[in-house]
């Protein structure tokens, strides 16, 4: 029903200006009188057409998702594991206080996590004494990735 109105409005448009003359100014008598603007020397005024655009919305409510709405918003993305990287682990075995501190790349701020922190889509599992195991989340699927400190013997 929208579409037929859309294209009747635009349709009218044209015609008119086809025609020369504004639907509104058809209506009007002439006048004998001559306006400013339309003696000799005086300055033309043009009178603008209003075209209004009419558009169809869709909203979707119930039970299934918005098929044109993206799947991911901008902040839930970052960070990815590959920018991250773990500097130390404070591990406790005995109570499970366990804290990872990791840095973000172009981040000065270290994160201070502890088991079922969320960073963005990656949320701590498990910390173990020199990794730390994400879960993270995209497009309803889950998988896990760990994110490790080199080990001492392999520093020297």
């Amino acid at each position: 029903m929208a579409r037929f109105w859309l294209k009747l409005a635009l349709l009218a448009a044209v015609s008119a200006l086809g025609a020369g003359e504004l639907p509104a100014q058809q209506s009007r008598a002439p006048s004998r009188a001559a306006t400013p603007a339309q003696q000799p020397g005086a300055a033309q005024t043009d009178s603008v057409a209003r075209i209004e655009y009419w558009r169809e919305v869709f909203s979707y409510q119930g039970g299934s998702r918005d098929p044109f709405r993206t799947l991911i918003t901008s902040s839930d993305v970052r960070p990815t594991i590959s920018e991250l990287r773990l500097v130390a682990v404070a591990y406790d075995p005995r109570y499970g206080n366990s804290v990872a501190i990791v840095r973000e790349e172009g981040n000065p701020r270290p994160h201070r996590l502890r088991r079922g922190d969320q960073i963005g889509r990656l949320r701590v599992i498990q910390i173990r004494q020199y990794a730390v195991v994400f879960q993270v989340e995209e497009f309803g699927f889950e998988r896990q990735e760990v994110l490790s400190l080199p080990r001492p013997e392999a520093i020297r």
